[in-house]
């Protein structure tokens, strides 16, 4: 390992020497990391497919998953005791959900198509394939944290319809989470 003063004096010395040459190099270094962050021409973020598509997914079952638990939170709190209503609640919300889900991800395929032809999205990588798992995983632990969580519920002589909304609250929200591990490890460049 060098001395600290040993690599002050070569760095000071590089930089006399080569001035200008070690100036255009670290522009260029910062421009080619800002071009990989933003587009150039218009200075927007760029986003990936696979970013957009966890985005949407994390925006819709957000909205939808939380619009049904609002709804049937009061029942859930007084008595435990769900009105008839709440099934067919819970049925239209699947079928909404997986509508737009369906539908976008129809829209986000063609985006993707079109852009692969003119060469800007590149196909799945390691990377793609590493952030993936890694939300899986972090989905994976808190389903079976919450799971485990619910399953309890039994105890306090919660109804069986409580704790199937207990399990499908469970799966909501590492839904959620896997999402959101995507989203931000594309976001820290993970």
């Amino acid at each position: 390992m060098f001395p600290l003063r040993v690599l002050l004096a070569t760095r000071k010395r590089e930089a006399t020497e080569g001035g200008v040459k070690n100036t255009l190099d670290n522009v260029s270094a910062i421009f080619y990391t800002m071009a990989n962050i933003y587009d150039t021409k218009s200075e927007i973020p760029v986003m990936s497919i696979r970013e957009r598509s966890a985005w949407i997914s994390l925006l819709l079952t957000s909205a939808i998953w939380g619009a049904y638990f609002w709804k049937i939170w009061p029942d859930l709190i007084d008595d435990g005791a769900l009105a008839a209503s709440t099934t067919g609640l819970f049925v239209s919300a699947v079928v909404v959900l997986v509508i737009v889900q369906i539908v976008l991800a129809i829209l986000l395929a063609i985006a993707a198509a079109v852009l692969r032809r003119r060469s800007e999205e590149p196909p799945m990588d390691e990377r793609d394939q590493l952030i993936d798992l890694k939300a899986i995983r972090v989905a994976f632990y808190a389903m079976s944290a919450l799971l485990i969580a619910v399953s309890g519920l039994w105890i306090f002589g919660m109804s069986p319809l409580v704790m199937a909304n207990g399990i499908l609250a469970s799966m909501v929200i590492a839904e959620i989470l896997r999402a959101a591990s995507v989203v931000l490890s594309y976001r820290l460049g993970a």
